[in-house]
């Protein structure tokens, strides 16, 4: 099984590392600077890594930012259920294609990608071959999606337009430019195609001719997209570095509206995409599950009252096949009906809403370390189980 998901995924993963020219709104820069993997920042230096490549150096002047990112799962790309599966000397592609997005810089790479002199059979291309990188920073690696990622290009610092500041940040500001020079700033920073680099990729697998990854296009066919409400507007809310999704509750609140109507033969839910700009779930890692029961006099459930159903994107583990997709676009709803039962008319209707954040990803740990035969770390996914054990939440509950 392993072997056949391995094989699959690689070859999802590998096909996502082509971007569409669109996908960075036709600005040719902003595609040089999410070149995969980005180059070294400091060439030919065979010194170690400079400490203002860390984060914690970072948040001795940016407290802010770097608090909120310790917080976000953009600090934890390179987490268990990565680490659990990686084997970087033997399975250099498919640890390239999970670096993709997930440890991006060169500097992240246990090994690196040479061209040598042999041409390919048939073509003119020079075949490919791996060593080890001496640049290599195993605590960099770890670091995930951090500053360093977004920030830096060939040791220099890149940040969004400096905003009107008081005199306090003025003097934070003289004491960064101390440290590591004048920023260099794009705009680009503040458009919903920066974050495109890795939150849309394009030209790919697909399943039911959609790709996996496609939230930055839901978002610019929307209306979000067409008034131009960015990314930022509301996972960088005043440039908080929190990127807070699905896995957050009070931020699925925000986006959603979620309202009940009783009818005669029961009750019906009305969940909304509201404020979300793409669809709700936007990946189909995700599962959001509603349930309608029926309580007795005692608040008790009454036994085979239950009725379910899902809203998100339902894949197999191979990714084969998708088995449903009732993603919510944005501005629309999904309605869930529930009758009750004869002879039940003095009891009440309860509705609940759950969040799974990490359904697909709980699965396919759980069925990978079943396989006694696999190269796992199974200390790290063992890990990776219990995080994703302990991320579903309850979304919302009503008794009628």
């Amino acid at each position: 099984m392993r072997e056949e998901i391995v094989f699959t995924i690689i070859s999802v993963l590998f096909s996502f590392a082509i971007l569409s020219p669109e996908a960075y709104g036709g600005e040719d820069f902003l595609s040089e600077y999410w070149g995969r993997p980005i180059q070294l920042q400091i060439p030919n230096s065979k010194s170690q890594t400079p400490n203002f490549f860390y984060p914690e150096t970072c948040g001795v002047c940016h407290k802010e930012q770097h608090n909120g990112w310790k917080q976000s799962l953009h600090s934890k790309s390179v987490g268990p259920g990565l680490l659990g599966q990686l084997n970087p000397f033997q399975d250099i592609q498919f640890a390239e294609s999970c670096y993709f997005c997930h440890a991006p810089m060169t500097e992240q790479s246990e090994m690196i990608k040479k061209k040598s002199e042999v041409r390919s059979h048939g073509s003119e291309e020079k075949e490919p071959f791996y060593i080890k990188n001496p640049s290599f920073d195993n605590k960099l690696k770890l670091s995930g999606v951090s500053c360093s990622v977004c920030h830096l290009r060939e040791g220099k610092v890149y940040g969004p337009p400096l905003r009107e500041v008081k005199s306090q940040k003025s003097k934070v500001k003289s004491k960064e430019q101390k440290k590591h020079g004048d920023v260099i700033e794009k705009d680009f920073f503040e458009k919903a195609e920066f974050c495109a680099a890795c939150h849309q990729l394009d030209e790919g697998y697909e399943l039911n001719g959609k790709v996996l990854v496609n939230t930055y296009r839901e978002w610019k066919e929307s209306i979000y997209g067409q008034n131009n409400i960015t990314c930022q507007s509301c996972h960088m809310m005043d440039r908080q570095h929190l990127w807070r999704g699905i896995h957050d509750k009070e931020t699925v609140l925000r986006g959603i509206r979620i309202e009940s109507v009783q009818h005669e033969e029961g009750a019906r839910l009305i969940i909304t995409n509201s404020g979300v700009g793409h669809y709700f779930p936007t990946y189909a890692t995700p599962l959001v599950v509603v349930r309608g029961f029926m309580l007795d006099k005692n608040g008790k459930v009454i036994q085979g009252s239950l009725k379910e159903a899902f809203i998100g994107r339902k894949i197999s583990l191979d990714l084969s096949e998708e088995i449903f997709d009732t993603r919510i676009p944005p501005q629309k709803s999904f309605e869930f009906d529930y009758s009750a039962r004869d002879g039940y008319s003095d009891r009440k209707v309860a509705f609940e809403v759950w969040v799974y954040p990490d359904e697909f990803y709980n699965k396919f740990y759980k069925a990978i370390l079943k396989n006694a035969d696999m190269d796992l770390n199974r200390e790290e996914i063992e890990k990776a189980i219990k995080i994703t054990d302990a991320s579903p939440y309850r979304l919302f509950r009503q008794v009628l």
